[in-house]
């Protein structure tokens, strides 16, 4: 179970480090398509929709952050008004129906991603070059596995999760 608890440690270093490089990647490109449409009334015409894919991925990982700190869809007063022989109970269910709900969302993005894949969908192009939709879009069946994971951890977690 340790070394499980390690995956789940490590797994959670990778997903904050990528938020930060996705926020702090779209803070600069951001103030580089304002600053080249202000001043030299032009832009760089994939910029945009490259931004909207990273919002979509940063804040995927933040969810998947949060499922790690049982903080997802976790409601504070359930928690408060909940009996303390009952909360192991409540708590182990609600992580179990949880991972299993991520999961069918997993497949669900799994046939999502094979659909547009099959389709040749293009999310946008840089250049001349194409940037496929399913390679864009890549992050939701990720994600769900990761909320999966971090859920099911959740339950052989002894204590509270560390920040």
């Amino acid at each position: 179970m340790k070394f499980i608890i390690k995956i789940d440690n490590a797994l959670h270093t990778i997903e904050k480090c990528l938020v930060i490089a996705f926020v702090f990647s779209m803070v600069l490109l951001s103030f580089l398509q304002v600053t080249l449409r202000l001043f030299f009334h032009s832009g760089i015409v994939w910029m945009d929709p490259l931004l909207r894919h990273m919002v979509l991925w940063s804040g995927l990982l933040g969810s998947a952050m949060a499922a790690r700190f049982s903080r997802h869809f976790a409601l504070d007063i359930a928690h408060k008004i909940i009996p303390e022989k009952i909360k192991k109970i409540v708590f182990t269910t609600m992580n179990l129906f949880t991972a299993t709900i991520s999961l069918f969302l997993f497949w669900a993005a799994m046939k999502f991603l094979r659909d547009e894949s099959a389709a040749e969908s293009i999310a946008f192009h840089i250049g001349k070059t194409a940037v496929n939709a399913a390679l864009a879009e890549s992050i939701l069946p990720a994600v769900f596995l990761l909320i999966a994971f971090h859920f099911l951890v959740n339950i052989f977690r002894s204590g509270e999760n560390e920040a």
